[in-house]
């Protein structure tokens, strides 16, 4: 059974890199907050250090952030000369590639937690389709740090056994220098020592140690890389300077049917039923850690400590595992019953329903990523290309890294708001940028940011509801690229000479 299991386990892995890789190539594009992401490897591919000093960013600025998931990645970008194997290229395979390392993680501690074979495949093939993970075309740190998460609570689970604690080190110092929220599983291990005291469930020494140790790494860690940007930001540090015009974004606070769609209807089903009936009582101890994960979790989007997009990313990820607890209640329960087609039928319907639950939502998922068209990209280029300078340029802030990335261009905003005391400001002078009719407040706005091209793309089109800049005049404004995105020269100023 282990042999058969471990062939169904590789195709169900192969399945889901084959349909993520062929979403991610179906278009050349990233996804915007990719962008930032792709301009730190190539710096690190060329100079063998992050960037923590960019002259692009907001026309010159500070960063700090945590450079494992780059350096990673440039490793990569290092060992395969570009001729044979371009950046953008290994910026595809990568981080679908690690993705779909879940189903291979899900499936080893759905089985470690029910012993069951067929169930842990069914909670692999889940994590293999969910939603919440298709969008193919993100280079983001998440697509390292969700599989390390995961990993770490199995070699926590498994602390008994031999090597798994130094297993556990080095899949937790990994987490803790690829992203701040790891915090997740800190706040996780703090409601697990509370439940565990709550139902006097004595806890393995190994355990107290390492959670111990985590919590002072993972302390030790963000205050190394950030201890400038909390002394200049205080609590604003928690919600990364976000500015207040944009939080929303962040943290929305969607319906139960959104959130239901987002996991998608049978795991959410089933693994609320799991965390509904283990909350009264938890016997299986590898439960209760992920009972714990959960309610931390639900937590921490509630204060709106943790962005939504990673919380019900890893809400549905524990709901899959969960997914194979309910599929062997559900297989011992036909056992007690004179029912003799369940063997066949159980399994069938249950392929049927998790099919037409998920596929679609997961390619709905992939084809509604934010990334810039293809006419954006082809205007970014060609600006790159045609002006040499480095002059400050407006798009929106979205949009900002993906000009500096294509075009090398300096940008008034982007996406990354830590160490940024005037972002909201910024954010309300870009829309005015793009919406007011008077010419005198946008030409004393560029002299503010010393602007020297602006660009209109189909994104900032759609966001800003217009066709074109109000205040285009031939006198103060030449136009250098005119098709369906608009870049113009700005050739006027407010300021004395």
């Amino acid at each position: 059974m282990k042999e058969k299991a471990n062939y169904w386990l590789a195709f169900i892995f192969l399945a889901a890199l084959t349909v993520r890789l062929v979403l991610a190539f179906s278009t050349p594009a990233f996804t915007y907050d990719s962008y930032f992401n792709l301009r730190q490897v190539d710096y690190i591919s060329n100079n063998g250090f992050p960037q923590f000093h960019d002259e692009l960013s907001y026309s010159g600025r500070d960063l700090r952030f945590l450079p494992l998931f780059h350096y990673f990645t440039a490793l990569f970008d290092l060992i395969t000369p570009d001729q044979f194997i371009p950046p953008e290229i290994i910026a595809k395979i990568i981080p679908n590639l690690l993705i779909a390392s879940l189903v291979i993680i899900v499936y080893h501690i759905s089985d470690k937690m029910t012993g069951s074979k067929t169930a842990s495949l069914f909670s692999a093939g889940i994590a293999a389709f969910l939603p919440t993970l298709y969008e193919t075309n993100s280079f983001t740190v998440e697509a390292l740090f969700i599989p390390l998460i995961f990993l770490i609570t199995f070699c926590f689970i498994n602390l008994k056994e031999k090597n798994f604690v130094y297993y556990y080190i080095i899949a937790f110092l990994a987490a803790c220098l690829t992203s701040s929220a790891t915090f997740l599983i800190i706040v996780g291990f703090g409601i697990y020592l509370l439940l565990s005291a709550i139902e006097g469930k004595k806890l393995q020494k190994a355990e107290v140690e390492i959670i111990l140790f985590s919590l002072f790494f993972y302390v030790w860690t963000q205050f190394l890389f950030f201890k400038e940007v909390l002394a200049s930001e205080g609590m604003s540090f928690i919600w990364q300077n976000i500015p207040q015009q944009i939080m929303r974004w962040y943290f929305p606070q969607p319906s139960l049917l959104d959130t239901m769609l987002s996991v998608s209807i049978i795991p959410f089903l089933a693994g609320i039923y799991v965390v509904g009936r283990s909350l009264f009582k938890l016997k299986n101890t590898k439960e209760f850690l992920y009972i714990s994960l959960v309610i931390s979790t639900t937590i921490l989007t509630w204060l709106r400590l943790v962005q939504f997009k990673l919380s019900i990313t890893f809400f549905s990820i524990i709901l899959a595992i969960f997914f194979a607890s309910f599929y062997k209640e559900m297989v011992d329960f036909f056992k007690r019953t004179r029912i003799k087609s369940w063997k066949i039928g159980l399994p069938a319907i249950t392929i049927i329903l998790l099919a037409a639950t998920m596929i679609f939502p997961a390619l709905t998922t992939a084809k509604e990523q934010s990334m810039p068209s293809m006419d954006a990209i082809q205007a970014f280029r060609w600006f790159g290309e045609t002006i040499p300078q480095k002059t400050t340029t407006l798009v929106q802030f979205e949009e900002g890294n993906a000009l500096s990335y294509y075009a090398g261009k300096r940008n008034v905003m982007d996406d990354h708001f830590s160490l940024q005391k005037d972002a909201e400001q910024r954010i309300l002078d870009i829309s005015t940028m793009y919406i007011t009719t008077f010419q005198t407040e946008a030409l004393g706005l560029f002299d503010k940011y010393r602007v020297g091209y602006i660009i209109l793309t189909p994104k900032a089109k759609s966001r800003f509801s217009v066709d074109n800049f109000h205040y285009i005049t031939q006198e103060c404004f030449e136009p250098i690229y005119n098709q369906e995105v608009k870049i113009y020269r700005v050739r006027c100023t407010l300021k004395e000479a």
